[in-house]
């Protein structure tokens, strides 16, 4: 689909070179400084395949999903708070009901029903290097860096962030499952609402063993803060999958 900027201040052109070199090297800023690693665009596109199979397999599970929605003040602190909880068919889209609500405010709520945008569905936007090997939930893991290439088309809002996002993703060493996946915003976009700007978004994504042995969602959580005639949004969500279930099993979800 999460995620913030360094933003440096050089005195000096010696300091300012020096400086947007070492921040290459630390971010993979561009083609320039980007590891065009054959080994790492062969594990991404092995662990895009993956999840194409694990993503089919799990069609067979009801699920129930929690939303939590955190709204937050400039200091990131909690002003208020909203949680539910929605059964997950597999053989029917979610009923979120209603959202009757336009503008800004109806959008993130929106947002925040619908999956997340996932880096997977655009592979080729960006470049990869392997940053190593690490254990995630017990499984020895690449760690694979994204950048984004520069100048990339978008269809949507979400392609056009998703084109500023950097980060890494853990892709395990048995059968190139994503155990894991976390990024963050490169730089403000502007975004369809009007006269917004995205400045700042975070995100982890974080897997879990389903009942037949797969990897699949656990939990993911994303803090944004957008910008909007005459104030700002900012709000952290987190959204958990739990109590995967086989289809049609007769369980009824837990209500709370």
């Amino acid at each position: 689909m999460t995620k913030r900027i360094l933003r440096l201040l050089f005195l000096s052109r010696s300091v300012w070179v020096l400086g947007g070199w070492l921040l290459g090297l630390w971010l993979g800023w561009g083609a320039a400084w980007a590891d065009p690693s054959e080994e790492a665009y062969r594990i991404v596109r092995r662990l895009a395949e993956q999840d194409k199979r694990l993503a089919e397999r799990r069609r067979q599970f009801d699920y129930d999903l929690i939303i939590i929605r955190e709204k937050l003040d400039a200091e990131r602190r909690i002003v208020s708070e909203s949680k539910q909880r929605q059964a997950v068919y597999a053989d029917r889209p979610p009923d979120y009901g209603s959202r009757p609500e336009k503008g800004p405010e109806g959008e993130t709520a929106k947002a925040a029903q619908e999956e997340p945008f996932e880096v997977l569905n655009v592979i080729d936007h960006y470049y990869y290097s392997l940053d190593g090997s690490e254990r995630v939930n017990g499984v020895d893991c690449y760690k694979i860096r994204f950048t984004p290439r520069p100048n990339m088309p978008y269809r949507n809002r979400e392609e056009k962030v998703v084109n500023a996002v950097w980060g890494h993703l853990w892709a395990s060493k048995e059968d190139y499952s994503l155990l894991q996946n976390e990024g963050f915003l490169g730089h403000p976009v502007s975004v369809a609402w009007f006269f917004a700007r995205l400045y700042e978004l975070e995100f982890r994504w974080e897997s879990q063993r389903l009942p037949n042995g797969d990897w699949g969602p656990k939990e993911v959580r994303y803090r944004y803060a957008v910008h909007i005639p005459f104030g700002w949004l900012r709000e952290r969500v987190i959204r958990e999958s739990v109590d995967f279930r086989y289809r049609g099993s007769g369980k009824k979800p837990a209500v709370r």
